[in-house]
């Protein structure tokens, strides 16, 4: 907890045994010392965590990496950006190339995500087939359903077959006009950021609390203990409709319980 007085002199002001100090005097040390203990009493906080389009149905997001920052990550790029000595690169090129190669990514990324459940579905049915007497009144209809399921696997695998030509076709060109804007971006931020990593020392030390790193477990959440206050929690994850875009976490911890997911997520380009 932040305290206003110089260093030192809380020590000197709220010497108790002093017989110079006045009985309200003296219960208004009590008291800070009581709240400056409550401040730095640990407390337990749940991340849950569930990724856009990495899991069906938007389902918790096993082993999932986040940070507990005590400090507000977006604020300190905003300041570092603030002071930047040329201007921000325009991203209009770029962010329209990313937008035609979305296209045949997403088609055929769709298509391998359907082809993985449809095969899902017919490893288990060809066990159960494979258990069933030949002779028995439910063999017909769950071999029916497998031969199904497997002539629409034969037709996933041409139109994916098909997407991926389509991905390969567009990469070349998508990487050819993309590097030169991208690296016009990165020399933009090399420069803007310099000094990044030094600053965020000078705030962890000032504020004597040290970042929190923890994965989520099978279920998708994770249980961190902080002290004081305040505290975000960071995240990164890539896009699975999208090559050149991430999902971005910057929250604050204002309760026992903090999501990660689209709610409180950004989507954003990856220059």
């Amino acid at each position: 907890m932040k305290r206003e007085s110089q260093p030192g002199s809380f020590g000197a002001s709220c010497h108790l045994s002093s017989p110079a100090l006045e009985p309200p005097v003296t219960r208004w040390c009590i008291c800070l010392v009581l709240l400056t203990a409550a401040c730095n009493q640990p407390r337990r906080v749940t991340v849950l965590a569930s990724i856009p389009g990495l899991t069906p149905s938007a389902g918790p997001a096993a082993g999932f990496a986040f940070v507990a920052l005590p400090y507000n990550r977006d604020s300190l790029v905003a300041a570092f950006e603030g002071r930047a000595a040329t201007t921000r690169p325009s991203t209009d090129a770029l962010d329209s190339l990313f937008a035609k190669y979305r296209a045949p990514f997403a088609a055929y990324t769709a298509l391998v995500a359907e082809a993985g459940r449809y095969a899902d579905s017919l490893s288990a049915l060809k066990q159960r087939v494979d258990s069933m007497p030949r002779t028995g009144a439910e063999y017909a209809g769950a071999y029916g359903r497998w031969t199904g399921i497997r002539d629409t696997m034969r037709l996933l695998d041409a139109q994916t077959a098909r997407a991926r030509a389509a991905l390969e076709a567009a990469r070349p060109a998508f990487v050819a006009r993309s590097e030169s804007l991208r690296t016009a971006i990165r020399n933009w931020q090399d420069s803007t950021y310099h000094g990044y990593d030094a600053a965020v020392d000078s705030l962890v030390r000032a504020r004597q609390r040290v970042p929190v790193a923890d994965t989520t477990d099978a279920s998708g959440a994770a249980v961190i203990e902080l002290r004081g206050n305040p505290w975000w929690i960071y995240a990164r994850s890539w896009d699975p409709a999208d090559p050149n875009a991430e999902w971005y976490w910057n929250v604050p911890v204002t309760s026992d319980t903090v999501r990660l997911d689209a709610t409180t997520a950004r989507n954003r380009p990856r220059y």
